[in-house]
């Protein structure tokens, strides 16, 4: 797995690339997308360490990062369906309606956990700032 370490506050964190990128159409075969949903299941349920190392912003530029490609999966899928080149009731429509969709949910709420974990640090460090 990548691993992206934060050197400075220059280094913007959300432009380090976070996901492999399949060949095609972002598509590969169903059991490529299922091996990287899991793998980005398991940076965010923490069982896996985070491949950008930061106390505060990891959480929501990963869960970010994977909710997009994984809205970007499922993207690809819809233009299949419409091409005609997936149908219902295939491996990847039922991968789509299936693992997909919980996946997407669970980035989702990971990346608004993340940005309140954000936030809270930001509030806390003013009210540092303020006691000085």
């Amino acid at each position: 797995m990548l691993r992206v370490k934060r050197g400075g506050p220059e280094y913007a964190q959300f432009g380090q690339r976070l996901t492999s990128v399949v060949t095609e159409l972002g598509l590969g075969d169903i059991k490529e997308l299922q091996h990287e949903i899991d793998d980005m299941v398991e940076v965010l349920l923490g069982r896996v360490p985070s491949p950008v190392e930061s106390p505060y912003l990891a959480l929501q530029e990963v869960a970010t990062a994977y909710h997009s490609r994984a809205k970007e999966i499922d993207m690809l899928i819809h233009r299949g369906e419409r091409d005609g080149a997936i149908m219902r009731g295939s491996q990847l429509y039922r991968f789509r309606t299936g693992e997909l969709r919980s996946f997407i949910a669970i980035a989702k709420r990971c990346a608004e956990l993340g940005s309140r974990r954000l936030s809270q640090e930001q509030l806390l460090t003013q009210q540092r700032l303020e006691k000085s």
